[in-house]
């Protein structure tokens, strides 16, 4: 592969410049039409999906952080430095795709006038247009962190290894997902409350109602992720040879 272009289908600052971009575009929307939500309604509603995108942001943080030091001459400060970014970027990867899963907000929160159907209601459908485009923001966050760590991992241990990472990467992400959805841990209690969530864990793997539970529901997570991350990837970061 020419070394002026990587996954990112140009030159490589230039082209995660870019998606960078479009992902802010797609933040600035979802801020803006929350916004509009709460002033046309008069309802303090949606203020958390603020605060839940900053969360899907935090993976692409520390994937650049990641990249820079990975610049730095090669010592055990610098392997230190990336391994604990690495271990921070994991617990906080599930935060993106998490976005998916707050489509289901439109439906608990939006109020339909008394005998009239919320189809053919204009409000309904901003309701609904937030949390789809979060959602499709959610999956091109996961998918920029992911894709950038992923080559990181091809560049030293090669490509099939690099896509065994990032199926494994998808898999725990699942779970987590489920983790922080509905038994409401949030990325930072893996380090302070470590010892709660296994025992929520156990509890889980032990009922086999909430595994069958677990088990679907963190399936057609990994499925709508593994779809997602092959699409924008390879839509978004197709490799550019010249």
């Amino acid at each position: 592969m020419n070394n002026k272009y990587d996954i990112w289908g140009t030159k490589v600052w230039t082209g995660k410049i870019i998606v960078l971009i479009v992902l802010l575009l797609a933040t600035g929307f979802c801020v803006a039409l929350g916004i509009h939500l709460r002033n046309a309604t008069g309802r303090d509603i949606y203020r958390y999906l603020n605060w839940d995108i900053f969360l899907g942001w935090v993976p692409i943080g520390l994937a650049l952080l990641i990249d820079g030091v990975m610049k730095l001459r090669r010592s055990w400060i610098r392997n230190v430095l990336v391994l604990g970014a690495g271990i921070v970027w994991l617990l906080f990867y599930p935060n993106s795709v998490y976005l998916v899963t707050d489509t289901l907000h439109p439906f608990v929160h939006y109020e339909a006038p008394p005998g009239q159907r919320f189809l053919f209601q204009l409000e309904f459908w901003y309701h609904l247009f937030l949390f789809f485009v979060a959602a499709i923001l959610g999956l091109g966050l996961g998918t920029y962190s992911l894709s950038s760590i992923q080559q990181l991992v091809r560049e030293h241990y090669g490509v099939v290894r690099s896509w065994i990472f990032a199926h494994i990467v998808l898999i725990l992400s699942s779970i987590g997902i489920y983790i922080g959805r509905f038994i409401r841990w949030n990325s930072w209690n893996a380090i302070t409350h470590l010892q709660l969530i296994w025992k929520d864990v156990i509890d889980i793997v032990t009922d086999p109602v909430q595994l069958h539970f677990m088990f679907v529901f963190t399936g057609m997570i990994w499925f709508i992720s593994l779809v997602g991350y092959f699409m924008m990837r390879g839509g978004m970061f197709m490799t550019r040879r010249g």
